[in-house]
């Protein structure tokens, strides 16, 4: 006979799926500074596993789905690869670290952090957080103690 196996309640519950916007900004960010860690020039399969999401993930090229202002405004800083899953986000975790210095205009464009700037990027990219824990963080990175507050038996 062949069971299914069913989640519990309380598993479910602690599913990125149900995490409030200042948790999903949290996973963005640390998982931003977990994938920077990974070196570009060594074979890296965290790395490798990252941008084949991007299909999935991005839906194309991330530029192409944001304000011209605001993709003027990350390239005075710095170059980004458009189609990198990286680069997305490190641009989430840089704007939310730096969101106080942003001019206003694109302030507005984010909205307030938490919920108009996880809006932001959720409605532009609906897919990155769960293909990034899913098939990154938690395959890769799960067993990491500074990862351990997005996993259910450490929110418990």
């Amino acid at each position: 006979m062949y069971m299914l196996s069913r989640s519990k309640a309380v598993d479910v519950l602690h599913h990125p799926l149900f995490w409030n916007a200042e948790m999903r900004l949290s996973f963005r960010r640390d998982a931003s500074d977990r994938v920077e860690l990974e070196d570009r020039e060594s074979e890296s399969e965290l790395l490798n596993t990252l941008e084949s999401i991007a299909p999935v993930a991005l839906g194309g090229k991330w530029d192409e789905k944001m304000e011209s202002a605001f993709i003027n405004d990350i390239g005075r800083y710095r170059r980004y690869k458009f189609d990198s899953v990286r680069d997305l986000l490190r641009v989430i975790r840089n704007k939310l670290n730096h969101y106080r210095e942003l001019p206003q205009e694109i302030q507005r464009i984010l909205g307030q952090i938490p919920e108009g700037f996880d809006c932001y990027f959720s409605s532009r990219f609906p897919q990155l957080l769960i293909e990034v824990y899913n098939n990154v963080i938690h395959s890769y990175c799960g067993e990491e103690e500074f990862l351990h507050k997005y996993s259910r038996s450490n929110r418990t």
